[in-house]
Formats: C-alpha cells, structure tokens, sequence
C-alpha cells in the first residue's frame, strides 16, 4: 500500500499572532521569516512509494497549485528521505545581495521569467501516511531534519532556543521580515 497523503483541504497553514515586541523565552524556538509567500508543499507517493519518486505540489492559502510555474521546486522529491509529505513553509526570491525581492517573487509566482524561487521550510506536518500536527515543535523539527536534505531551492529553516531579541536584531539588520516566535512543545494548530 503507498502511504496516504492528505488533499489540500485536509489541512491549512498556521497563522502567526503579531506581537509587540520581540522577547527571550526558554520555551521558544525563534526562526526568522522573509515575509514571502505562505506555502504548503505536498510530495505525493510515486513509483511504489519510493522516497524521490513522487509528484509534487505547492499549495498557497487560496488554494491555487503553483508548482506550474515553478520548475525548480518540482525536483523537491528527490530532497526528502520519504516517500510522501506535507510541508509548510514560505516561498521566496532573493535579491543579488541575498535580501527578500518582494517584485521578483511577485512576477515568479504570476508565470514570468526571473530569479528561482526558493521554499523556506518551517515545519513538517505529515510523512509516510502519519499526521505529526499534534507532536511538539522540536520532535516535528527533528523529524523534518531527518528528512529533508536541503539544496538551493529548499532548505530547513534554522531555530534557534530562547534568544528572540537577538535573532530579531540580526535579521532587522540583514532586511529580513522579523522573527518567528513558537513554543518548542506546542502541537500545530
């Protein structure tokens, strides 16, 4: 049997809450965010359910499929040691100075030629037929570490455990989004 993987309207990305400033907290990984374009990636089961074989999807909030216009994801299979799974994360274009290019991602995702696109991934939230949303943060990170081998169109993005003033500051001065703030225990909602 392939393992099951859940249709689009199965499952919606968590929103984050803003706050007002950023904080330390010891039960939070901070990440930082590019402000791109909220994505879930579904790779399907392929040729008897081989890790790499599979088709795959780029699922935005209003449901519209742009793997079509987006090539360099569709080798995204071949990165995970899986055969199936569901990822959520953040599609974005960087500047030659490696900032977010908010027009050149705009212009990628309507079909037009320019920089590749990359997938920020945040989070796994189903592998081989298993839901993992009601896992804790850390162990869904560490099952996405386990999987995921990242290249230049995709990549796993880094936490880092208590320290949000700091990554808030290091990512304002590099003209990043902000900061992602979670607690390492909390299920995804």
């Amino acid at each position: 049997l392939e393992p099951a993987l859940p249709r689009p309207a199965d499952v919606a990305p968590m929103w984050p809450v803003g706050a007002d400033e950023p904080f330390d907290a010891p039960d939070h990984l901070f990440e930082p965010t590019w402000g791109g374009h909220r994505v879930l990636a579904f790779v399907e089961p392929g040729v008897g359910a081989r890790p790499g074989t599979g088709e795959v999807r780029i699922v935005d909030a209003a449901g519209r499929d742009l793997a079509p216009v987006l090539p360099e994801l569709g080798g995204l299979a071949v990165r995970l040691a899986a055969a199936s799974a569901v990822l959520d994360g953040e599609l974005v274009v960087a500047d030659p100075h490696g900032r977010p290019d908010a027009p050149g991602l705009a212009a990628r995702l309507a079909g037009q030629p320019g920089r590749p696109v990359a997938l920020l991934v945040y989070d796994l939230l189903h592998v081989d037929g298993r839901w993992l949303l009601s896992l804790p943060l850390v162990k869904r990170r560490r099952e996405l570490r386990r999987i995921l081998r990242p290249g230049d169109e995709v990549v796993a993005v880094p936490a880092i455990a208590g320290e949000g003033r700091a990554l808030h500051a290091a990512v304002s001065a590099q003209g990043l989004a902000g900061i992602l703030a979670r607690d390492a225990a909390s299920p995804y909602l």
